[in-house]
């Protein structure tokens, strides 16, 4: 080739790093915001190549992304992460329309949805914990508003949720769905 890499775009960077990963033949390819900083097509076009891939080779892709739109697009199933640890894991039009863990209903409830200007979005008070010093018990409960006195004590595993499992006390307890 021709070029330095200072001279591809980021889609066609994307698209070598891809290649390159690709050489090895994995069974698993992990790919970390592979759709960060590129224009609506060119992410299409990541998308649609990595759906290619697992369709063509049989590899699995393990997407790492905080863009909903990228994961909707293109997961099967979900885990949803607070603090470094599973908060809810599912199938991804489960957990998007009907989350089960409380983290996850304020992560839905603060995504724009066209059609619905006047509904308000959710804001989850407080602020991400330091991975340092990531509290007892769950690590969302100074932030959740339907924590009680068992979340501060002990972290919970992952409890059925419907389709899903969360690591919420709540399943534990009731068995039931948090409310959105």
């Amino acid at each position: 080739i021709d070029h330095y890499p200072h001279q591809f775009s980021g889609g066609m960077r994307q698209r070598v790093v891809i290649a390159l990963a690709l050489a090895a033949q994995p069974k698993l390819l992990i790919a970390d915001e592979p759709t960060t900083a590129l224009d609506v097509s060119i992410q299409a076009q990541i998308i649609s190549l990595l759906k290619k891939l697992c369709r063509d080779h049989g590899t699995a892709v393990m997407l790492v992304t905080h863009d909903m739109g990228v994961i909707a697009e293109t997961a099967d199933r979900v885990a949803v992460m607070y603090a470094g640890r599973i908060a809810e894991i599912g199938p991804v039009a489960d957990v998007i329309h009907r989350p089960q863990h409380p983290y996850t209903v304020g992560l839905m409830g603060s995504i724009p949805t066209f059609g619905h200007e006047t509904e308000r979005l959710t804001q989850i008070n407080g602020s991400m914990p330091r991975l340092t010093a990531i509290p007892s018990g769950c690590a969302f409960h100074p932030r959740c508003v339907h924590a009680f006195n068992r979340c501060p004590r002990e972290r919970p595993g992952l409890l059925p949720a419907g389709t899903s499992m969360a690591a919420c006390w709540l399943h534990d307890k009731t068995g039931g769905r948090v409310a959105a």
